[in-house]
């Protein structure tokens, strides 16, 4: 798996695509590529859909070099692409699609890489009873939680993926974790922590 860019990096690259060098665009969908599969997995679970998507999004933005825009945020704009494509092909295949905001599409949270990390037994079941609980929010809320805590995202780049004002975003989330806590205890809620952020 190709290491996460810095921001500052990946925004390099991306003045250098803007310029005509296909090769920084290369680079920028091979250090981005995980992500973009790992977030598209949560809103989709068919890996050849997911895989498809990521490649048109490519593809159109070499056919686009010449008149794609700056971007405060390379991956956060990804992410935002990636979703919009998704949600506009499934649309092609149901009967109907409503493009407002809403919880009707899946998602899903899973940290079943990381459990070969963990020798505990009890640190497992903690682990597993995370999985569950944030599985147990609404999608909205899930959504949020990957994008702050995996991605790493700001409120700000948050709110441009998911559609929402920034204080929307931060009430959501405290909303979430809110929920999260009713069920944890303060060393539960350690490992919490520990997932989210991938330390």
């Amino acid at each position: 798996m190709s290491r996460r860019l810095p921001p500052n990096d990946a925004q390099q690259l991306w003045q250098e695509y803007r310029s005509g060098d296909m090769y920084a665009l290369a680079k920028i969908m091979q250090s981005h590529y995980s992500d973009l599969f790992h977030w598209g997995m949560r809103l989709h679970a068919d890996r050849e859909f997911v895989k498809d998507c990521i490649q048109e999004i490519f593809l159109n933005l070499w056919k686009m070099q010449e008149s794609i825009r700056p971007v405060d945020n390379v991956r956060a704009y990804l992410l935002v692409v990636l979703k919009s494509r998704m949600l506009r092909e499934l649309a092609k295949k149901q009967t109907a699609y409503n493009s407002s905001v809403s919880d009707e599409y899946a998602f899903s949270v899973e940290f079943a890489a990381d459990v070969h990390l963990i020798e505990e037994e009890h640190e497992i079941y903690q682990t597993r009873k995370l999985e569950y609980g944030i599985n147990h929010l609404p999608n909205r809320q899930k959504e949020l939680i990957y994008l702050r805590f995996y991605q790493n995202l700001s409120f700000e780049q948050i709110a441009d993926v998911m559609h929402l004002g920034r204080q929307s975003v931060y009430n959501l989330l405290q909303k979430s974790l809110n929920s999260l806590r009713k069920n944890w205890t303060v060393n539960g809620l350690g490992l919490v922590f520990y997932f989210l952020t991938g330390a």
